[in-house]
């Protein structure tokens, strides 16, 4: 049966997290929440249906029980490829780096990382670190990082509600405190840390770093501006990121009234902003600011109604 199917999230606690996506955005009993893993189909936790013919089932069950649900995209790689997260950042997260496929495989086993974010909110001056402000050496990187000064070498980005940035790996970044982000990534939690700020872990030991694998991944030229490859599709419609991973897309509900789901792949719809209903197959399904539905491959023709904005995540 395809339905939009409503998924009950997986909470993460860091010590960088806040608290507004449990009072905002409804997540957990309002307490802290680092991130809210809306669609995940992970080792480290999976997303779960609520609602409808399989309520209950983890989205990971109804997916190798029904692959076509899938699409043929997603069928192509080993596992479920995506995995979307709502991210509150009270304070900065750590100076990271994600490693390649090749990298990540050859190494850790696993796959490595590319991600976009969409920026929900911000607070004034609020902003990002996303690759360095010139060419550095590996030296030059090392000493930064010996005397604590590698935010200096960073680009920092201001951003705004709206704001995209898409970030390939190889790219040094963090979110940095004062933002609510949106993010889609590939399915992986490999992360390369390179400087806490000497912070320490609920154990109160000194977070892991990972500086010499970092240093093996950082490609210094790689530097991401706000909004670079966004593209208007059409009234309503704007393209934020694509890559062989997934593809990202912002819907106006008031100005765009549906899209098409065909059977290459899965679309999963996150409400960052007002109040719509989407209609999909047999069901609809009200959806508020921090409500995920997915819908599976093949459900065609799917409307929405209302002011809000969603953001799509396929393959």
């Amino acid at each position: 049966m395809i339905y939009p199917m409503r998924l009950r999230p997986v909470l993460k606690s860091y010590i960088w997290g806040g608290d507004k996506l449990g009072k905002k955005y409804g997540k957990g009993d309002g307490g802290s929440v680092a991130e809210s893993w809306e669609v995940a189909c992970n080792a480290q936790g999976g997303s779960v249906i609520v609602g409808g013919e399989y309520d209950g089932m983890s989205l990971q069950s109804l997916l190798d029980a029904h692959p076509e649900m899938k699409g043929s995209a997603a069928a192509k790689f080993e596992f479920f490829p995506v995995l979307v997260k709502l991210i509150d950042a009270a304070s900065d997260l750590s100076i990271q780096v994600h490693p390649d496929d090749k990298y990540a495989l050859e190494r850790e086993g696993q796959y490595g990382k590319t991600e976009m974010w969409y920026v929900v909110e911000s607070a004034p001056g609020a902003g990002m670190y996303c690759g360095f402000k010139r060419k550095v050496s590996r030296g030059e990187l090392e000493s930064a990082l010996q005397d604590g000064m590698i935010t200096d070498l960073l680009n920092f980005i201001e951003v705004k509600r709206g704001d995209c940035l898409f970030i390939p790996s190889g790219t040094v970044h963090a979110i940095c405190g004062g933002v609510i982000v949106y993010e889609v990534q590939q399915n992986s939690t490999l992360t390369y840390r390179l400087y806490d700020y000497g912070r320490v872990g609920a154990d109160g030991k000194p977070r892991e770093l990972h500086i010499a694998k970092a240093l093996d991944v950082i490609d210094p030229s790689k530097v991401c501006r706000p909004n670079e490859g966004t593209r208007k599709l059409g009234e309503g419609v704007t393209l934020l990121g694509k890559c062989k991973y997934f593809t990202s897309t912002a819907y106006d509900t008031a100005l765009c009234h549906g899209t098409q789901v065909d059977d290459v792949s899965f679309a999963a719809y996150t409400c960052v902003r007002g109040n719509c209903v989407l209609a999909a197959g047999a069901a609809d399904l009200a959806l508020s600011p921090g409500d995920t539905c997915f819908v599976p491959a093949g459900a065609g023709h799917v409307v929405w109604s209302g002011d809000a904005t969603l953001i799509e995540a396929k393959v």
